[in-house]
Parts: C-alpha cells; sequence; structure tokens
C-alpha cells in the first residue's frame, strides 16, 4: 500500500521530488507528529499564496525567454491581436509554462487547483480572441493577484484561493471567456445562448440540476438567502432548486451587452479596441425577464441587474452542490461518498461571502474522512499531461521547458496532443475529464509510453538531457543504492520514482521482481545475471550487456506501472 505522504503530495500536487538536496517526503513527514498534523500543516503552508516562498522557481522562470508573462492584457491585445504579430504567442508560452510550474514550483497546490479551475471555466487556447489574451486570463483570471498586475477592489478576491462568487463575474468580463462562449455578441434582436447556457450547465448549477422540457411552474422553489439587504445583510429570497430552458433564454436576455471593446470604429466598443469589458447598454434587452423563479420588472440598462443574477447562479445550493462534487471526484475518487460532498458543500455555503472562501472549501475537502482513507489510495489516474509533469519531478528532470526550443515542443505540446491532453486545449466548454474511464484506453497509454520513451533517451549526458537517469543513478548515496546489482537498482528506482516502500520491502514484490529481471536479462545469453551482483559499468552502453540502455528501458518501463500512473 502506498504511503499517507506520497497519496497527499500525488494528489495536492505532481508528486515528490527527492534528490541529494530536497527530499519532498521527509520534508513532509518532518511537520508533524501524525499523518493529521503533518497533512494540516502542509496544507496551511500550501494555501498561504501571498507569503509563499517559492524563489528558486522564480529565479529559473526569470532565465527563461518568456515574453508575455509581464505584459498587461491591453498590450497582448493590441501587439498578437489587433496588429496580428505572433497571434496565438501567449497561448504557445502558457503551455509551455504550465509544465515548468507544475516540473519546478514548490507551490504544488496552486498548479492543481490553476488546473482544476482552468478546466472548470474552459477556454480553448486556439480561439480567435484566447490565442492572444490566454498569458492574460490565467495571471488575471484563475490565479493570484500579482505584482504590477492588482484586480479591481471588487474583484480583488477573485482567484483559486478566494471568492467564487467574484471569480465567476471576472471570468464573464475576459476577453478570452467572452469570444470563446460568443457573448461578445450577444444583444438584443441578435442574441446568442452559448454563455448563458453554459455558465448555467457548467460553470454554476450543473447539467445534474437541468430538467428537459421542464416547466417553469413546476418546478418547487426553495428560500435562499442574498445579499440583498440594507447594507449588503442577507435577505430571504424564493429561487427555483432547477432550471429549465426558459431560464436560459431568460439568461441570454440578461447578458445582452455584457460585453468588451473590440471594435474602434463601433459606438457598442465605445470607439475603442482594447479587449477590455463594456457594458453596452443599446445591446441591452431591457423587458422584464423571469430566471430561476426570480423576476426582474422593465427597467433602464442596469449591470446590476445582471450582478443580481449571478449573485443567484453562486450562492444557490445546487451550484455548492455541483463544484463540491467536482472537487471530490478530482481528488478523491470517481465514486466520492456523499458524506464528504456535504461536507464540502457546507463549506462552500458557509463561507460564501468571505474573500477566502475556496480555502475553507479546500480545507473541508483535504481534512476529510474521505481524502485520508487508504481505499481511496491509487485510484485516480494521473491524466497525460499529469503523468508528464509527474515524471520530470521523481526523475528530478532539471529541464526548464522555454519558447523557440524543440525539446520543449515536444515535452509540453507534441506528446500531450498523441495523448489527448495537450494544455488548454479541450475545444468543447466542459473542459478535460476527471474520470479514470476516459484515460485508461489504449491509445492513450502507448502515447503516454512513448513520451517517457523521448523523455529518457533525448540529448544523454548533455546539459538539456530531459531525465538525468544515469546521472541521479551514479550520484546516489550509499545508503538509498549501496550497489548496482539488480536488486539494489530495482529498489532504488522504485523508492525515488514511487516515493514509498511497502510494509516489508519492495524486494519479493511482483513489480520489484519483474523489474529486476529485466535488468539481468541479456537477449544474447540465456543465463540470468546474478540479482545480488552489480552490473560491471551501468554507464557503457556497449556489447554485449548495454546496460545503460537496458537501466534507460527499465526506468521507462516502472513509469509505465500502475503503481506510478495512479496516483
Amino acid at each position: 500500500m502506498r504511503s499517507f505522504e506520497s497519496h497527499v503530495l500525488n494528489r495536492m500536487g505532481y508528486g515528490a521530488r527527492i534528490n541529494n538536496q530536497v527530499n519532498d517526503i521527509d520534508n513532509f513527514r518532518a511537520l508533524g507528529n501524525n499523518d493529521d498534523e503533518r497533512l494540516s500543516a502542509y496544507l496551511e503552508q500550501q494555501l498561504d499564496w501571498s507569503s509563499f516562498n517559492d524563489a528558486s522557481f522564480d529565479n529559473l522562470l526569470a532565465n527563461a525567454n518568456y515574453s508575455t508573462i509581464n505584459r498587461s492584457k491591453i498590450n497582448m491585445w493590441n501587439t498578437h491581436h489587433v496588429q496580428g504579430s505572433d497571434r496565438d504567442g501567449p497561448a504557445e508560452e502558457l503551455e509551455r509554462l504550465m509544465v515548468a510550474r507544475g516540473a519546478h514550483s514548490e507551490h504544488q497546490l496552486l498548479e492543481v487547483m490553476a488546473d482544476f479551475w482552468h478546466n472548470h471555466f474552459n477556454v480553448y487556447s486556439r480561439d480567435y480572441y484566447a490565442q492572444s489574451t490566454l498569458m492574460s486570463w490565467d495571471r488575471d483570471v484563475i490565479r493570484p493577484p500579482v505584482p504590477g498586475f492588482g484586480r479591481e477592489n471588487e474583484f480583488r478576491h477573485a482567484h483559486v484561493f478566494g471568492n467564487f462568487r467574484q471569480l465567476l463575474e471576472l471570468s464573464s468580463r475576459h476577453a478570452a471567456m467572452q469570444h470563446y462562449l460568443d457573448n461578445y455578441i450577444n444583444r438584443e434582436g441578435s442574441p446568442n445562448e452559448n454563455y448563458a447556457r453554459e455558465l448555467m450547465e457548467l460553470h454554476t448549477l450543473g447539467a445534474e440540476n437541468y430538467v428537459s422540457l421542464g416547466n417553469p411552474d413546476n418546478i418547487p422553489t426553495t428560500q435562499i438567502p442574498l445579499p440583498w439587504g440594507p447594507n449588503g445583510t442577507d435577505i430571504l429570497v424564493s429561487i427555483a432548486d432547477q432550471y429549465v430552458d426558459e431560464d436560459v433564454y431568460a439568461a441570454m436576455r440578461m447578458l445582452t451587452g455584457w460585453k468588451i471593446k473590440d471594435s474602434s470604429n463601433s459606438a457598442s466598443s465605445n470607439f475603442e479596441d482594447n479587449g477590455e469589458f463594456f457594458f453596452y447598454e443599446d445591446w441591452h434587452d431591457k423587458f422584464e425577464k423571469t430566471i430561476l423563479a426570480h423576476e426582474w420588472s422593465n427597467f433602464s440598462p442596469n449591470p446590476a441587474d445582471i450582478g443580481e443574477f449571478l449573485d443567484i447562479l453562486a450562492y444557490h445550493p445546487g451550484t455548492a452542490r455541483h463544484i463540491a462534487r467536482k472537487l471530490c471526484i478530482r481528488f478523491i475518487s470517481d465514486n466520492p461518498p456523499q458524506s464528504v460532498v456535504d461536507e464540502v458543500t457546507n463549506a462552500w455555503i458557509s463561507n460564501r461571502y468571505r474573500g477566502d472562501q475556496l480555502q475553507y472549501v479546500y480545507r473541508a475537502l483535504f481534512l476529510s474522512d474521505a481524502f485520508k482513507d487508504s481505499i481511496n489510495f491509487g485510484t485516480k489516474m494521473k491524466r497525460p499531461l499529469d503523468a508528464i509533469i509527474s515524471a520530470m519531478r521523481v526523475c528530478n528532470s532539471s529541464f526548464f521547458p522555454e519558447m523557440d526550443s524543440s525539446d520543449s515542443w515536444r515535452l509540453c505540446v507534441y506528446y500531450p496532443n498523441l495523448a489527448g491532453h495537450k494544455g488548454f486545449n479541450r475545444v468543447t466548454p466542459d473542459g478535460f475529464p476527471e474520470e479514470v474511464n476516459h484515460w485508461q484506453g489504449g491509445s492513450v497509454l502507448i502515447s503516454v509510453m512513448r513520451a517517457f520513451d523521448w523523455m529518457i533517451d533525448e540529448n544523454l549526458g548533455n546539459p538539456d538531457e530531459v531525465m538525468p537517469i544515469l546521472g541521479e543513478t551514479l550520484n546516489a548515496p550509499g545508503n538509498e543504492l549501496p550497489s548496482h546489482s539488480p536488486d539494489n537498482l530495482a529498489t532504488f528506482w522504485l523508492n525515488r520514482i514511487l516515493g514509498y516502500e511497502p510494509n516489508g520491502g519492495w524486494p519479493g514484490s511482483d513489480v520489484h521482481t519483474k523489474l529486476r529481471d529485466f535488468l539481468r536479462s541479456n537477449p544474447n545469453d540465456p543465463s540470468l545475471w546474478p540479482a545480488d551482483i552489480a552490473l560491471t559499468d551501468i554507464s557503457s552502453n556497449s556489447f554485449p550487456n548495454y546496460f545503460y540502455e537496458r537501466l534507460r528501458g527499465f526506468v521507462k518501463a516502472l513509469l509505465s506501472t500502475r503503481e506510478f500512473l495512479y496516483r
């Protein structure tokens, strides 16, 4: 059975990094006297985003050639969209930066949560406006604010460690989402329902709360508290428990005129072309609307009513249940116990007005009995890009993806795309699936294995080597690798890559025996090398033993085991 610390580091991040200077497993164990203490301390470290020290990664990033990460959205819009220079440059950079962050950042919870919310508010990276502003979408909507790129005060908590209501509205205003789901053209007389439907079906209430062909008059209502009283105090408002198509159509009308400035020749953009949010009154449908049993009468154009609509969605119990279940599926199991879904839902609702609401949600999730239950260890499959990033960490790769690098393109784009999991490349708005059955097909697994094969064999012994298998083996401490015997090599790499050792040790286990015997075998000699005798020179690739090639193949085989591919 895998260890508790390995479970935590593979669920709340991309796995442990272990080398002669850093041992994430030992660092986790040092956080307390028992698993509960360690988990709580580790979680609080990771949640403290405003003071988290990630200096080592920051230094690596500063020396890489990313050109858009420190440019404003308006600058990206003007350069890549209006002028058309390197139109998808921001998207290409973010594809590589995602891998660099996952592999090298110590802020692992931020990286997996950014991935979760990127999928929740999915935007296809090659959509016309998104490709030019995707780096801004990641920095200015999904992630916590960074120096030089603060949020407006009303959205200062709009990020993965902040408040969902603020995050929801900020996502609706960004050029990437506006174009991807077509609200930038949604106007009275020529409406477009795309964003309104996905806003309800994917971003908030979920398909489980949709009643196909339903009559809104037959949908039960519940009194829910909304902050519409004096000074933002709660009042009870009667809201429908589920939604029907009429609600989507009314939401579409509610969102008319909610757009961006994308034309210097049109009053509908205030004669500006900068990609900034704009509410254009002349496009707004001013007639009465009923959404989820709540009525708005005829009114002059007023974005405050759109704010009320977003309040209803963000604070609806159905939204809390929908997203709580998604979080539990991502981080606990494909079929999480209803009890933990309820715990996370309650944390969501109880803290809905807090600026750090989502941190309370994550505490309920990760400190739950279900997350700590060993029955859920090793039950979630690493999706292809997750597996590639995880392999980089456990093999102590120092390779840092950059632009204008063919190796970076292969690692971050080509091989993930073969496996159907290139970052930000989900065309449909539902985001990449979380469930195991989507990722365990033969073509996906073969593509992942091809990626491992390339990663381990690329640029052997050179400074830009992707996976330093030989170096890690030769430089291993003597207490971890006493000799280069097949027995010891199998034990060493199992410990390194899986991050744990079962009770009684690896020797004698099926996976150890098969990997050990792979090292012992020689196609030119039917006899096996003695399991306890050191291989003569593992850096040699000469006939007849080809020890170095066999060592690399051995690690590829280990990365392709169920023990590694499941987290």
